[in-house]
């Protein structure tokens, strides 16, 4: 008798878990699942669709060919208060380059930019009236060809063509360091994490299911004198964390010391401690 489709989703993800397809392993192709387990291929399809459900897969292109990947597992770490108490972290490039480069990770980013009217929320957090057009920059963030996490930002018009954000090309040093040296210094952002449902959109963009839940934050940053932009981050759940640090840097240093060593003490087991192994990113 054949296996059910929820079987086979079953014993790939009992493959997935214990490590036989590792991360960035392409598995069977639906053809290859439908003649294994002797299936329909309409039945392997929905294999490989729940397989994506569950946060298992993503479907990747090398060399022009399709095929179907196991995620990477582990949490990446956010310190979403380093942008500012660092001033930007420094080293060059922008933040999402800097920490892949860490831990031995290959980043790359699609990227686009479009004006248009931004959504009714975004036009109030930046001033604008509601049929006023906004700068919108896009960028979707992969690790090692694997879509991670996504960042939309907008611009109130004048900003961005000031500080020459108006132009459809990613930015190397960050917006963030751009929009200083233009003479827009943001020294305060307003941070709120939110889950949302996947749509249509967001299913596209970071390979997951629709209805899939999604960690989304929304920054509001100002200068002195105006809020300069509105960004929301989009990132899977389980793979995420968000962490925010307040203080004297000496005191930070301490914290982190502690929690570094008591990892070391723990065999790495610690689940507060900063990450910094192969295959999790530090984003600041």
């Amino acid at each position: 008798m054949a296996a059910s489709y929820t079987r086979v989703a079953d014993e790939i993800t009992a493959a997935i878990v214990s490590g036989q397809y590792a991360p960035g392993d392409q598995i069977p192709t639906i053809r290859e699942i439908a003649d294994r387990y002797e299936i329909a291929l309409g039945t392997a399809q929905r294999v490989v669709a729940t397989l994506h459900t569950r946060g298992l897969v993503y479907t990747s292109y090398e060399d022009g060919k399709r095929g179907v990947r196991v995620r990477s597992r582990g949490r990446t770490d956010f310190t979403a208060t380093d942008l500012l108490r660092r001033n930007g972290g420094g080293g060059g490039g922008d933040a999402f380059t800097q920490n892949a480069a860490r831990v031995g990770r290959a980043p790359s980013v699609r990227f686009s930019m479009v004006m248009r009217v931004p959504p009714a929320d975004v036009a109030q957090r930046l001033g604008l009236a509601p049929d006023e057009f906004a700068v919108e920059r896009t960028t979707i963030q992969l690790l090692d060809g694997e879509p991670w996490s996504r960042e939309r930002s907008w611009y109130p018009a004048d900003v961005a063509k000031a500080a020459g954000l108006d132009t459809p090309h990613n930015i190397g040093e960050g917006t963030h360091a751009r929009l200083k040296a233009r003479g827009f210094p943001e020294i305060a952002h307003r941070d709120e994490v939110t889950d949302e449902l996947a749509n249509a959109e967001d299913a596209t963009d970071l390979e997951v299911a629709p209805g899939a839940t999604l960690l989304v934050q929304t920054r509001t940053a100002a200068t002195a004198d105006r809020v300069t932009r509105v960004s929301k981050f989009a990132r899977l759940p389980g793979r995420n964390r968000l962490i925010w640090e307040i203080g004297a840097q000496e005191g930070l240093d301490v914290i982190r010391n502690q929690l570094a060593a008591g990892a070391d003490l723990a065999g790495g087991g610690s689940v507060d401690a900063p990450a910094s192994t192969t295959g999790e990113v530090t984003v600041r």
